[in-house]
């Protein structure tokens, strides 16, 4: 059995811990160890939780131990899981048990695949990515490292996301389009044009913002 360690106790770890337990594998495959954060107090006033067990800039990875990262910043998130893996740690997805799943998508390690997802055909979800509740990716697309889909997105077939980039929630990204690393489509939008690398746009259709 290996023991989860959730990188951040804010908000989206939180919502990660109560995942866990419905995601494939738990209770067979792995249990959940804690919380690793900065801010040893970060459960205060919260109950119900696993410890925060330790730092993530100090944290010595124990053998049977594997790990997610579960913090709204990309940039953060890289940071974090890449100092992790230098220590030799092992990071693992948590996918939900309502997850779509058609064939020949791949997931890399360190995702979380929240419920209601729909990963429909020949979808490649990179390593450390996240897919948000009821949110659906066309076929053939591919979700670059670190990328964030939020909820109720909805990424056409053919689509292609750069490393970090992020579609917040409800947002439309139109098929074979390409937004480009860490760059950011806001919520609500309709992405009918190709986004270049770090560039936010906003609105329908949407369009380049400051």
């Amino acid at each position: 059995m290996k023991h989860l360690l959730i990188i951040g106790a804010g908000g989206f770890g939180r919502e990660a811990f109560a995942m866990a337990g419905e995601s494939a594998g738990y209770g067979t495959e792995f249990d959940v160890k804690g919380f690793l954060d900065a801010r040893a107090d970060a459960l205060d006033g919260f109950a119900g939780y696993p410890p925060v067990v330790g730092d993530p800039a100090t944290y010595v990875p124990e053998a049977d131990d594997v790990f997610i990262t579960a913090l709204g910043s990309v940039r953060a998130r890289k940071r974090c899981a890449e100092a992790v893996e230098a220590k030799g740690g092992r990071f693992v997805s948590l996918v939900h048990k309502s997850v779509f799943m058609g064939p020949n998508v791949t997931i890399g390690d360190g995702c979380y695949i929240a419920p209601g997802v729909s990963l429909t055909a020949d979808v490649a979800v990179g390593r450390h990515a996240d897919v948000f509740h009821n949110a659906s990716v066309g076929h053939d697309s591919i979700l670059g490292d670190f990328s964030h889909v939020y909820a109720q997105c909805a990424i056409g077939g053919g689509v292609r996301l750069g490393e970090g980039a992020q579609v917040y929630p409800g947002a439309v990204v139109t098929p074979r389009r390409t937004v480009g690393a860490y760059a950011v489509v806001g919520a609500g939008s309709v992405a009918f044009l190709d986004v270049p690398d770090g560039v936010t746009v906003h609105g329908n259709p949407a369009a380049p913002v400051e």
